[in-house]
């Protein structure tokens, strides 16, 4: 019940803060138009106060949602469908390599290894990551020929595998952290890991429709991707806001169906840890030291090289050379330029400066309030009761609010009423990853080692957040400026690098989109690899904390 009325109370804020900058917005959209930054249709003149109607074409909002949510709700069941399959699989081999190195003992080490590989995101990443363009090359050949259809239109499959594999990696993640725990049987142990599975989705259902808005933008789905992104970029703010809040209703019902599940499944008097467990040692222990040296060392090595990259990058960013315009790799510009004529390197160089500066920046801004935020939850959760649990929860409420987007929707309608610029995406970054870094404390405190105090539990949890934050931030940022609305030119960005020329010269120039590609796969996983190690070396419990940056 009381899992109900705050889910009712988080919708009831959600539609309380899109009122509140409902006449922000307006009075944006009219400054704008004043500055002739944004010029109405010909013959058109919106009417500012009706909300119920889109600005510029006059149909209602609730028709133009209507007729393109049914191609996103497509192209999510497809893609939890496939997720849940894959996740399965790998779930189940990660069981049966578990039995199998169970005995003898001098299997141990392989059973360590099999497991570090299975659970550790730190040493998994690389290796789900590798399947991106396994994905792209193999269904393209025609092996598989699977292409589902969406509202009228066949999509390559490809595409829903592409989408699907961040929710299955999440998914594993979760399910093997469960392997832990004791079962009586085979079908407990079975049924157990369905069932997490399943929730764990549910609870990714922000994170989903985060990546069909992406994948959506690269196909010819009709579906609210492609609607929202147009809204705001012509400030088409009541469809905006419209989408906006259809999104976060779907995800607090699904996370609420999540909860409901899950407490059906764990009522009281079911006893479900009564046999052996897997055998599988704690964290904390098969994490290798070496491996989260390395993992920080990495981090390290990127901030130094953030720091020096005004000395050692060949040219300035912005120095245009067109008689080299488009310039495969030579021995002058050692990774090409782009259709300026600009160095790819350099460019490459000062992103990275940019983004991981800027990133550092936020969470470093934003940690304190998230610190004392969380520790004002775990406060009020050691009461033990059912009064500590309804305060808890109602001092999360405002997070889950805002979590109750999916964080590139809020991210996107922030950004197009502040505008650009690095200031602005700083902001608006922080902002939106603020309840985030909360959420990742909190799960942390709840599953620090037993050992621990809930006053150490949350201070044990700031370097993990902080590390794993910062790879948030990057993800944010970059993909902020892959849709356009992030750092304006001739700054380098990495994500408007990808959108602009990269994309547009992607076949007749490849060394402008892939450069970009493979930086922003391995930026964010250094520091992904490193939270994650010395999570597990910390011995933390939980395997979804990563999770929480993309809910």
């Amino acid at each position: 019940m009381r899992k109900v009325i705050f889910a009712c109370f988080t919708i009831l804020g959600v539609w309380l803060l899109l009122l509140g900058l409902r006449a922000v917005a307006s009075r944006i959209v009219l400054d704008l138009m004043s500055q002739g930054a944004v010029v109405a249709p010909k013959g058109v003149s919106p009417d500012l106060s009706n909300w119920s109607n889109s600005y510029w074409s006059g149909v209602p909002v609730s028709d133009l949602i209507g007729q393109r949510i049914g191609a996103t709700l497509q192209l999510v069941v497809y893609t939890s469908l496939l997720a849940l399959g894959i996740a399965g699989l790998l779930l189940f081999l990660g069981v049966l390599l578990s039995r199998i190195t169970e005995r003898p003992l001098w299997l141990a080490k392989l059973r360590t290894v099999l497991r570090l590989v299975g659970v550790s995101k730190a040493v998994s990443s690389p290796i789900f990551l590798g399947i991106f363009p396994l994905a792209i090359l193999v269904f393209p050949l025609g092996i598989f020929s699977w292409s589902p259809p969406i509202a009228g239109q066949v999509i390559p499959g490809w595409l829903v595998l592409y989408v699907s594999l961040l929710p299955a990696w999440l998914i594993v993640q979760a399910g093997h952290g469960e392997l832990s725990r004791p079962f009586d049987s085979n079908v407990e142990l079975t049924k157990h890991l369905a069932v997490t599975s399943v929730t764990r989705l549910l609870k990714l259902m922000g994170a989903i429709f985060v990546v069909a808005i992406l994948a959506e933008q690269s196909s010819a789905t009709p579906g609210l991707g492609r609607l929202l992104l147009q809204a705001v970029d012509t400030r088409d703010m009541p469809l905006a806001f419209g989408i906006a809040f259809i999104l976060a209703v779907i995800v607090v019902l699904a996370k609420l169906v999540a909860d409901l599940t899950g407490i059906a499944y764990n009522r009281p008097g079911k006893n479900r840890t009564t046999g052996s467990a897997i055998a599988l040692l704690p964290s904390r222990y098969l994490i290798p030291k070496g491996w989260v040296i390395f993992s920080l060392v990495l981090v390290f090595v990127v901030i130094l090289t953030a720091l020096v990259i005004p000395a050692i990058a060949p040219y300035h960013f912005n120095e245009i050379i067109l008689a080299d315009r488009l310039s495969p790799p030579s021995a002058a510009h050692i990774l090409g330029t782009d259709n300026l004529g600009r160095d790819v390197l350099s460019r490459l160089l000062f992103g990275i400066r940019l983004e991981v500066f800027s990133s550092l920046s936020v969470v470093a801004a934003i940690s304190v309030v998230a610190f004392m935020w969380a520790l004002l939850a775990a406060a009020v959760r050691n009461r033990h009761d059912w009064l500590g649990d309804i305060l808890e929860d109602v001092v999360m409420l405002p997070r889950d609010i805002v979590v109750a987007f999916p964080w590139l929707v809020l991210l996107l309608i922030l950004m197009s009423l502040i505008g650009g610029g690095i200031v602005s995406v700083g902001l608006m970054t922080g902002i939106v990853l603020l309840p985030h870094i909360v959420g990742m404390m909190r799960e942390l405190s709840v599953s620090a080692p037993p050992e621990k105090s809930w006053t150490r539990s949350v201070l044990l949890s700031v370097p993990v957040v902080f590390i794993l934050g910062v790879a948030g931030a990057l993800l944010y940022i970059s993909s902020i400026g892959y849709l356009g609305l992030g750092v304006p030119p001739p700054q380098p960005e990495l994500g408007s690098m990808l959108a602009g020329s990269g994309r547009q010269y992607m076949i007749t120039a490849p060394w402008t989109a892939q450069w970009p590609i493979i930086v922003l796969i391995l930026l964010p996983l250094f520091w992904v690899m490193a939270g994650d190690a010395l999570l597990e070396k910390l011995g933390f419990r939980s395997k979804v904390v990563w999770a929480k940056v993309m809910e």
